[in-house]
């Protein structure tokens, strides 16, 4: 149990990491579509790639 709720806390420290590193950078050419597109492929692909380490993590730790 204690395990999971470290990989999860280290996973919201990096998701915030990157948050604020990619916030801090000024987009001149700033268009909602491309943000919202840039979104649907960063959560497309970070889902299924968090769903199988939470996975793994349980096969492992039991």
């Amino acid at each position: 149990m204690y395990f999971l709720i470290i990989l999860v806390s280290i996973i919201c420290i990096i998701a915030l990491i990157v948050t604020l590193l990619l916030t801090k950078a000024e987009d001149t050419n700033y268009s909602s579509n491309k943000s919202i597109n840039n979104q649907l492929w960063m959560y497309l692909v970070l889902i299924p790639v968090l769903a199988l380490i939470v996975v793994v993590s349980w096969i492992f730790l039991f």
